[in-house]
């Protein structure tokens, strides 16, 4: 089935950020630019006239701030930000912002970020609950985590500490997620979800509904059965991960050098 392209509206002062946006906006898929905007002025006049689904807005513009224009709309677009600094995350989702770029940011971590706007912007009531849960997470802390760099699993009675990047690949089977370690699966107590918002970006990707590959470990693409795609690791078994059609050109353009 295919899905109605989400209507965003780019709001940054800077022209060569708001065409690079365009661009990956354009690669990532499931979303129509209906307007640029270089001030919080001028997106507050296209807010009006062309009732965006979504702002990709940056924090940090001359006078009023990405963070004025929100308090100034009513109703309200979703909001995803795109900002060079990370210091503005825990009130980004104070706002309860939908996600939060640091830029440079990928067209796949943007697509991400587009998937997660669908699921908000069809549920707003149950996304309300999921942020104030992270704002909680955020006040016992004192600021936003970190990457996720380390997790415990179970073996055995013994509770084992993992770290991130020695995970080939996080695979979900029977409603159950396990990271595969050098040839052996280790069931965690994360969905796939979660761990694609935690994980390193930079190094994590998502590549099928079931599957996130850690990049460092790809070997090969190869073309699949019905026209999807496998990814090679650099395992013991040489393991070949499912990935999507959908995710399969992101993922070429990832690993082009």
């Amino acid at each position: 089935m295919n899905l109605v392209p989400l209507r965003v509206l780019i709001v940054d002062d800077e022209p060569p950020a708001r065409a690079r946006a365009r661009r990956l906006l354009a690669a990532a898929g499931g979303a129509e630019v209906v307007g640029e905007a270089g001030s919080a002025a001028e997106a507050r006049t296209l807010v009006a006239s062309t009732h965006p689904d979504l702002l990709l807005l940056d924090v940090q513009m001359p006078g009023e701030d990405g963070f004025a224009l929100l308090a100034s709309l009513d109703p309200r677009p979703g909001v995803i930000f795109a900002t060079a600094y990370d210091h503005y995350a825990v009130r980004a989702f104070e706002e309860h912002a939908i996600d939060y770029l640091l830029k440079p940011f990928r067209a796949e971590r943007l697509a991400a970020a587009l998937e997660r706007a669908r699921v908000a912007l069809a549920r707003p009531a149950d996304w309300s609950r999921r942020i104030e849960t992270m704002l909680a997470s955020f006040a016992h802390g004192g600021a936003a985590p970190a990457h996720l760099e380390r997790f415990t699993v179970r073996i055995g009675n013994r509770q084992v500490i993992l770290k991130a990047d020695e995970v080939r690949w996080f695979g979900a089977e029977d409603k159950l997620v396990f990271a595969a370690v050098d040839g052996d699966r280790h069931y965690v107590n994360l969905s796939l979800d979660q761990l694609e918002q935690r994980l390193d970006p930079r190094r994590f990707t998502r590549v099928h509904r079931a599957a996130i590959v850690n990049l460092d470990h790809a070997v090969a693409l190869h073309r699949a059965f019905a026209g999807g795609y496998r990814l090679q690791l650099d395992d013991r078994d040489r393991t070949e991960v499912p990935v999507s059609r959908q995710r399969a050109r992101l993922l070429r353009e990832r690993l082009a050098p």
